[in-house]
């Protein structure tokens, strides 16, 4: 039997290749169990202090029934009777079997990497996902082994000169701060240096009350020192309004950009006439990796050439139209209708100072073609950059086109070996270095590959081997050209170098779409050693052939490779059975909880936009399977991430394909319940009436109870129009969910109720309610961010500025923390909130409906209601009155303001006015938001 257990991350047990279900797991006893066991040596303990651990507070007697029903639970979720073995006083965990654990394996590559040097150093850390078991962070037997390996993995991140990953894992480290700084000085990065230096104080300043040291001054002089570019003179435009940041963030450089000086001029000198330029070339010839270094050239100087914003849309995980406008679409930041409609998207961006770069287009020509004429016909500003194997032939397109590094591909592959096998290792000056990369045709791609063979080949010998491949596969696929051949044979080359078991592993990364981690790769590859696919993983970095992200703890194949491997997949029959592992592996990650936790779960939906590509995949793979249950699960466990960060549009075309198919009564019932969900989100009551009736009806037949609980939960915030039925029916639902164990779900119930209770006119004891709902939340999940607006609504209609910015604080702190960030919703609340406290608001609601614009919202509607809340809180009645008028009808689609609307009229503005209320409103039905909005400098 083969037992592995990790720990690191997150907590999964894999027996003979098989991936315990996270949802079998559902008595945490259980879990914490075997946890607990598998951190001891030999796997056992007394089991006194299996007690003393897991129910400190109770006697031996008492806790000894709780035991043997955790080591139950326990036997049942592992599927195995002898997974936990009670003898002799003592409990043991698989006794007799070797269980391999990923702390060990940690701990034995930290101790190696002692001695072993950076690479040492870096491999170490690539077995390190995260933190000790980040669920049990406030169990005390946790405590003093997550601080020992954090330690570890501290040290091991300076032992591998990561400073810039090691900063975000400490703060606090001075020393980790000075030698990032270091690094960019030494490189000659001006802003970056100085950005890491402000960093620092801004740090040591807020956590600790003090300066950063002398040391950190002599830096700053040196980084002052440091050239600045110089602005073209030619550079004109006006500026613009604010616009939300992307949200792909350019990858940093890896190495030097080498042999491309005159590429990178000639590109940028194009970028200042031109407003699309696409950069043409074989695969492997670098295309990518120009247009970042151009980007990047843009990004730390923003007032060069005009665009002061750039974003990277990489296009080769994408297959269709919709997925370029999904994809561009994501990463500026763009949601709603934008992230689905071209035209739409269009017009969001062609007013922004931008710079888009669209990587990877040659698969994709003729939509790429068209969304790229879109932006540049909607609008002046807007600049593209593309890489393609060949123009997309759109009017005003600049091509530039590279090849061979020439001379200058003897100095990359010198570098490239120094870094692979240590300096020395080659001499420029070796004529044979000249013939191979004369031979490699000078690509980058295949100078790095050749390059990276020298950990275990003498250069003589990889010429020889060459030669061999090359004149083997030369004229292979002539309609792919020379240097395509060229790099084809390279690429394969290299493959047949590896040894089975990497090429194995090398193959089935074909099936990713995009990135992925070190789970996903143990998932494909199913093999139950973690530290054997670990070691080949880390050899195929090695060699080049994966790329690592350190800081994300990701990975992913270059395009021209992983087209590679998913043909090599292909041949060997293994595609079909790889691709089920991949679409289990997402759903194994889907439905860690039960469905109702999984459902409010925000961390979970944090991990699922990490993974978004493979999830996508999964999806669609799951409905053609046919195993919807999969593909429900994998909807809800994104469905939070609908709600704040991807748009509302991705979840409506999930739920209208479950709906569309043939459901299982209890599918069926969830897919309603997101549908209710989405439609609250969006504003759509009417939707959301029908989706909550239907759940209700259909839950009575169900045996689910978290499920019942939310449907009664939505199918009494329809009756919203009546607020004391909506309240009733909330208290039932919230008594139901304590009935059934679901303490997120009470709390959601309770959330909504306040949201009635004010609608209703209660004030007695509403604020204590919120208050407790909010600030003695125990988890930020869905049901505190609910009970965050629930609260937000009553401070509203109390005109209380003061706790309003409190909740809004609040908010943006658990979206931070859970991966899920600022959207347009925060920044309009962000507003209200400086309404009611008296400040100066307009800034922040031009930001927020500038925001909306880019999410393909219009939000007219809505910045007419603030200013109508802006009236009411100087006791502008009537003017609040007519401007709340204005608004009736039109915030029926984007959000829930029409709730917030209803609130403001009758709860706020109605009292003072009386029964005039109704006249003066009528009058704001003829106002036009456009010319309010005006009127006001909006």
């Amino acid at each position: 039997m083969q037992v592995i257990v990790r720990l690191l991350g997150g907590f999964e047990v894999a027996v003979d290749g098989h991936t315990v279900p996270g949802q079998t797991w559902n008595r945490r006893p259980a879990a914490a169990l075997v946890k607990l066991l598998a951190l001891q040596p030999q796997r056992r303990l007394p089991r006194e202090r299996v007690i003393d651990a897991l129910w400190p507070d109770l006697l031996v007697e008492d806790a000894l029934p709780r035991l043997h029903k955790a080591a139950h639970f326990a036997r049942t979720a592992l599927g195995v009777r002898d997974g936990i073995v009670a003898s002799g006083g003592s409990i043991a965990l698989f006794p007799g079997v070797q269980v391999t654990l990923d702390v060990e394996e940690f701990e034995r590559a930290a101790e190696s990497a002692r001695t072993g040097g950076r690479d040492a150093a870096r491999q170490a850390v690539a077995l390190y996902p995260g933190d000790l078991l980040p669920d049990d962070l406030y169990e005390p037997w946790t405590d003093a082994t997550r601080s020992r390996l954090r330690l570890r993995h501290l040290e091991l991140l300076a032992a591998a000169g990561m400073f810039e990953e090691l900063v975000a894992a400490d703060p606090l480290d001075e020393e980790a701060h000075l030698a990032l700084v270091r690094d960019h000085v030494r490189a000659g990065r001006r802003q970056p240096a100085l950005a890491a230096l402000d960093r620092l104080t801004d740090t040591l300043e807020r956590e600790l009350g003090v300066p950063p040291g002398p040391a950190a001054e002599e830096l700053r002089s040196q980084a002052a020192a440091l050239a600045v570019p110089l602005p073209d003179p030619d550079a004109a435009g006006t500026e613009a309004g604010p616009a939300p940041a992307p949200q792909a963030r350019l990858p940093a450089p890896r190495a030097r950009l080498i042999g491309r000086a005159d590429d990178l001029a000639a590109v940028s000198s194009l970028l200042r006439e031109h407003r699309i330029v696409t950069i043409t070339g074989p695969g492997g010839a670098g295309k990518s990796t120009l247009a970042l270094a151009v980007a990047r050239a843009l990004e730390e100087d923003g007032t060069t050439h005009g665009p002061v914003e750039v974003a990277l849309a990489p296009l080769a995980p994408v297959h269709d139209a919709a997925g370029v406008v999904r994809a561009v679409a994501e990463a500026t930041g763009v949601q709603g209708e934008g992230a689905v409609r071209s035209s739409s998207l269009a017009a969001n961006l062609a007013t922004r100072r931008l710079l888009l770069v669209l990587d990877n287009c040659e698969h994709l020509l003729d939509p790429s073609a068209e969304l790229v004429d879109a932006i540049l016909d909607a609008g002046p500003r807007a600049r593209v950059l593309v890489t393609s194997r060949e123009p997309l032939r759109v009017d005003g397109e600049a091509e530039h086109r590279i090849g061979s590094l020439g001379p200058e591909s003897v100095n990359l592959f010198v570098e490239r070996a120094a870094a692979a096998a240590g300096p020395g290792i080659v001499d420029a000056g070796d004529p044979r270095v000249s013939v191979l990369c004369q031979r490699l045709d000078g690509l980058p791609l295949a100078i790095e590959l050749a390059a990276a063979q020298l950990r275990h080949l003498a250069l003589g010998e990889i010429i020889d081997r060459l030669d061999d491949r090359l004149t083997l596969l030369v004229g292979g696929r002539p309609q792919a050209g020379e240097r395509h051949s060229a790099l084809s044979a390279t690429i394969e080359w290299s493959h047949r170098l590896l040894d089975e078991g990497t090429r194995d592993v090398f193959d089935r990364l074909g099936v990713f779409p995009g990135g992925f981690d070190l789970a996903a790769v143990r998932a494909v590859t199913q093999d139950p050693d973690a530290g054997h696919v670990t070691n080949l993983l880390g050899d195929l970095v090695a060699k080049s052939l994966v790329v690592h992200d350190p800081q994300r703890r990701r990975y992913r194949l270059l395009e021209t490779i992983r087209l590679f491997a998913a043909q090599s997949l292909d041949r060997s029959g293994e595609a079909a059975a790889t691709t089920e592992r991949l679409r289990r592996h997402a759903v194994t990650r889907a439905t860690t909880e039960p469905r109702a936790r999984a459902w409010l779960s925000t961390s979970l939906a944090a991990r699922s936009r990490d993974d978004l590509d493979n999830v996508r995949f999964a999806f669609e793979a799951s409905l053609a399977a046919g195993d919807r249950p999969a593909a429900v699960d994998l909807a809800i466990g994104l469905s939070t991430l609908w709600r704040n960060a991807v748009s509302y549009a991705e979840g409506r075309r999930w739920i209208d394909a479950l709906l569309g198919s043939d459901l299982a009564p209890r599918d069926r019932l969830w897919t309603l319940i997101m549908d209710a969900d989405v439609c609250l989100g969006f504003g759509d009551a009417r939707s959301m009436r029908r989706a909550a009736v239907e759940a209700t009806t259909l839950a009575g037949a169900v045996d689910d109870e978290g499920a019942a609980v939310i449907a009664a939960i939505y199918e009494a915030m329809v009756h919203l129009d009546a607020p004391d039925r909506a309240a009733e029916r909330l208290l039932h639902a919230s008594a139901r969910a304590r009935e059934a164990g679901e303490p997120g779900l009470e709390r959601l119930a309770r959330g909504y109720r306040v949201v009635a209770l004010r609608m209703l006119g209660t004030t007695d004891g509403l604020r204590e309610e919120a208050l407790a709902l909010t600030d003695d939340a125990p988890d930020r999940d869905y049901a505190r961010y609910l009970c965050h607006w629930a609260a937000s609504l009553v401070a509203l209609v109390d005109r209380d500025g003061a706790w309003l910015h409190h909740l809004m604080e609040q908010q943006r702190s658990d979206l931070s923390a859970t991966g899920l960030h600022e959207n347009w919703l925060t920044l309009y609340w962000g507003a209200l909130a400086l309404i009611a406290q008296g400040g100066d608001y307009l800034p922040e609601l031009r930001r927020a409906r500038a925001w909306a614009a880019a999410e393909g919202r219009s939000a007219e509607a809505d910045c007419v209601l603030a200013l109508a809340y802006a009236a009411a809180c100087r006791d502008g009645w009537e003017e609040a009155a007519e401007l709340l008028g204005a608004t009736e009808g039109s915030l029926l689609h984007g959000t829930a303001s029409f709730i917030h609307q209803a609130l403001l009229g009758e709860q706020l503005v109605k009292p003072r006015l009386g029964e005039a209320y109704a006249e003066v409103a009528a009058r704001g039905r003829h106002l036009s938001h456009a010319q309010v909005l005006a009127d006001r400098g909006l």
